[in-house]
């Protein structure tokens, strides 16, 4: 049996192609600033260690809690949790999300049950702007749990009826971006809300694409979810493009961001 001859067209002595400067260095960075998000959420993750260990944290959702070590800031947030496209995790603006929790607050009490599904960037902009021990944030990515342990909640959208019991007809207030712009992530998540939120009394905040408005009046169409109003907040991501907007369901939502 013969061997296959190279192709005489080949030149083996040719040395393999350079990358442009330029993207040499755009991947340099790249690689620099993972490692630096690494190293971050590792000093993170190991500050909530030592602090379960010294009993800062409470020490479990059946039993009195004890106070959470405080929240991170929104630019150390940004600067640990990078953004993980696959995901389809995009931070908003500190601005945006700053003033949103402040709207956000407005609405509620210091007794009011909140619950941030698929929107962790609004979940700690929402406790540095006044912490509620009834916050919790369900989040598949489980980097999370660093935040606040004993506030975050494990939350597959792909497992819509998955969520501890304790929280069936629950919270007073749900806010919502779902990860993808599609009917089906919709109504599975409308699945979970329809369980975890009280009474037809309690708030629904969903922030999404203009892309998807038509969904977005099919799927949440009646309490506790909807009618939903558009709201007039301005909603600002840090890398999309895209148009966006949110909707309430409350009375005079509309007016909500103003």
């Amino acid at each position: 049996m013969s061997s296959r001859s190279p192709s005489p067209d080949l030149n083996l002595s040719e040395s393999p192609p350079k990358l442009d400067p330029s993207v040499l260095a755009l991947l340099n960075q790249f690689i620099t600033e993972r490692e630096d998000e690494e190293r971050r959420f590792k000093a993170l993750e190991a500050e909530h260690v030592a602090a379960t260990i010294a009993g800062v944290i409470g020490a479990g959702p059946d039993e009195e809690k004890g106070t959470d070590i405080p929240i991170v800031s929104l630019a150390e947030y940004k600067k640990a949790f990078g953004e993980d496209w696959q995901l389809s995790q995009f931070w908003y603006s500190d601005s945006f999300a700053t003033r949103t929790a402040e709207a956000i607050h407005a609405q509620c009490s210091e007794d009011t049950k909140i619950a941030f599904l698929c929107c962790p960037t609004a979940f700690v902009a929402f406790q540095n702007v006044k912490q509620l021990k009834e916050a919790y944030v369900f989040e598949v990515d489980q980097r999370f749990a660093v935040l606040s342990p004993t506030q975050y909640i494990f939350y597959d959208l792909d497992e819509p009826n998955a969520f501890p019991e304790r929280f069936e007809h629950y919270f007073d207030f749900v806010v919502v971006d779902p990860p993808f712009l599609n009917e089906v992530t919709n109504r599975k998540i409308s699945t979970t809300l329809r369980q975890i939120m009280k009474s037809k009394d309690s708030k629904l905040l969903l922030l999404t694409s203009t892309s998807v408005e038509d969904v977005v009046k099919q799927v949440y169409d009646e309490p506790p979810v909807g009618p939903l109003k558009r709201t007039a907040l301005v909603v600002e991501h840090g890398q999309l493009a895209n148009d966006f907007a949110s909707w309430g369901s409350w009375e005079g939502a509309e007016n909500f961001g103003k």
